[in-house]
């Protein structure tokens, strides 16, 4: 009788987890894939080394957006003198603006007027809160 109820808890939990998981995936039809650096807004000219008076651009493939979907893009300096590499030294916020509707391709620019320091960088991307990928790239 004990492993009968055991059993079906088990099924109970399983069913139940497995109906979570789908429900989550069926919420939003929203991805962001193929994401890579580029030289200008085009990203025609990917790359991932810049000189010191560049700007950056992130860019990423998007399909299904929705209305509303927030990206953020958070820049970390990895190996620059004085600088913490667990703390962006910048995060920019980007939300899809539904009068954009045949947007596929978005990017995140960040510009400075000084002169990057040489070293290693990150970018990492983030939809409505989930983290959906990363890229390195360096500055000589």
């Amino acid at each position: 009788m004990k492993s009968s109820k055991l059993i079906l808890a088990i099924f109970a939990a399983c069913a139940l987890a497995l109906s979570s998981l789908a429900c989550g995936q069926t919420a939003s039809k929203s991805q962001a894939s193929n994401i890579y650096m580029a030289t200008d807004e085009t990203g025609k000219i990917k790359s991932t080394t810049y000189s010191k008076t560049d700007d950056f651009f992130v860019f990423l493939d998007a399909s299904g957006i929705e209305p509303g979907t927030q990206y953020q893009a958070r820049w970390y300096a990895l190996d620059v003198p004085g600088r913490d590499p667990n703390n962006p030294i910048k995060i920019i916020d980007y939300s899809y603006d539904e009068k954009k509707e045949s947007l596929t391709n978005i990017y995140i620019q960040l510009a400075s007027d000084k002169e990057w320091p040489a070293g290693r960088y990150r970018v990492e991307i983030y939809m409505n809160g989930a983290k959906v990928g990363a890229q390195q790239f360096n500055v000589e």
